[in-house]
């Protein structure tokens, strides 16, 4: 990660709290900037410090229901999403290609053998 990289936490759980504290040894130099979810413009927080990366707690109650209009306003922007109970990753990212025709839709799909 570059020395101006900046991470911001979305949310207040024990969790992110420990991955913060981890990150900030183990990234140094870094920027890091927490968010309480509580926030009252979330939005404006988020442009006015620029990040590149937003991580939260998949587990928590109060997930971040601004991440798809962000995304598509700052297309180069991280979302991670991370849940401790089930160890999993969710990683959304405003960059893709762009569907020119039927069949880029149809490439992207999932494929399923079915039997008879």
């Amino acid at each position: 990660m570059a020395p101006d990289t900046r991470l911001l936490f979305y949310g207040n759980s024990i969790f992110l709290a420990g991955l913060k504290a981890e990150l900030a040894t183990a990234v140094a130099p870094c920027h890091i900037l927490t968010l309480p979810s509580d926030n009252p413009n979330p939005l404006q927080t988020i442009r006015d410090y620029h990040p590149q990366v937003i991580l939260f707690d998949l587990s928590a109650p109060d997930q971040p229901d601004f991440a798809i209009p962000l995304l598509r306003q700052q297309p180069s922007l991280l979302l991670i999403g991370l849940d401790p109970s089930r160890d999993d990753l969710l990683v959304l990212s405003g960059q893709s290609p762009q569907a020119m025709h039927i069949n880029d839709l149809i490439a992207i799909l999932p494929s399923q053998q079915t039997t008879t």
